[in-house]
């Protein structure tokens, strides 16, 4: 009984750190993102990251949502490219339609063509496009232990920035949790080498979160705390942007066997 009366208060105590990472992804977007940078600014750091030499042809603009659906548009305006949309997330995807239909470039995960022509295209037609879709969400457990692991802010900004190109709002967003299970379980009076027998190693974390095996390729590296800071960056990057970083929420069904 004593056993299983510390397996419920350890899925309790894991629950309520799973509420931490939630909590913690609020209070950086409100210490860092909401610093006045509205979506026009976020939206015009991913154009001048991509295409620094043609920023100032563009006219950035939020417009409102249709029916509570995100919206964006582009048109010619004053000699420039007028884009447009219902947040940051929208008006990078007016970018992405211009380079991709107008200008027959692609910016891809896999290379990059941006052979714009000279001088820029202006748009002949007016495009507006509604989203039929509130949540636009991407990734999965295993990303974070195929490649995602590995990862430095540079890589991070360049996956961010492709999100927001293509209309992605709710990222699954779990880097830095095997920190807040260390703290959980630390809390608990389990010693380092407990923990470090409990978490998987850096290739095999999304395993261990799902619950499938339990220390397997660890123990993780010295990079362990510095991953903690990863939502401090990934979070408010696509929340800018008008993103949602989706951050699962459940008691996990797993217990280390020191417990």
């Amino acid at each position: 009984m004593a056993r299983t009366h510390r397996f419920i208060r350890f899925r309790q105590s894991y629950l309520i750190g799973a509420l931490i990472i939630l909590s913690f992804s609020e209070s950086v977007f409100t210490a860092n993102s909401m610093e006045t940078v509205s979506p026009e600014e976020a939206a015009r750091g991913v154009l001048e990251r991509l295409l620094p030499q043609h920023a100032d042809h563009f006219i950035l603009e939020t417009i409102p949502r249709v029916e509570g659906n995100d919206v964006f548009e582009l048109e010619s305006q004053d000699g420039k490219i007028a884009l447009r949309g219902s947040n940051g997330v929208s008006i990078c995807s007016a970018l992405n339609w211009y380079l991709k239909y107008d200008c027959h470039c692609d910016v891809s995960w896999c290379g990059v063509q941006l052979s714009l022509p000279d001088p820029l295209l202006l748009v002949e037609t007016k495009v507006r496009r509604i989203s039929p879709h509130k949540y636009r969400y991407f990734f999965n457990y295993c990303c974070f232990g195929y490649s995602l692991a590995w990862w430095d802010w540079p890589q991070w900004e360049r996956l961010i920035d492709w999100m927001a190109l293509n209309g992605i709002n709710t990222p699954l967003s779990v880097t830095g949790q095997e920190a807040v299970w260390r703290k959980v379980l630390s809390d608990f009076g389990l010693s380092e080498k407990q923990i470090k027998d409990f978490i998987a190693g850096p290739p095999y974390l999304p395993f261990g979160w799902m619950g499938c095996l339990d220390g397997w390729g660890g123990p993780l590296p010295d990079f362990l705390d510095r991953q903690a800071f990863g939502p401090a960056k990934t979070y408010p990057r696509p929340r800018t942007r008008a993103g949602h970083g989706a951050c699962p929420a459940g008691i996990h069904r797993t217990c280390p066997s020191s417990v």
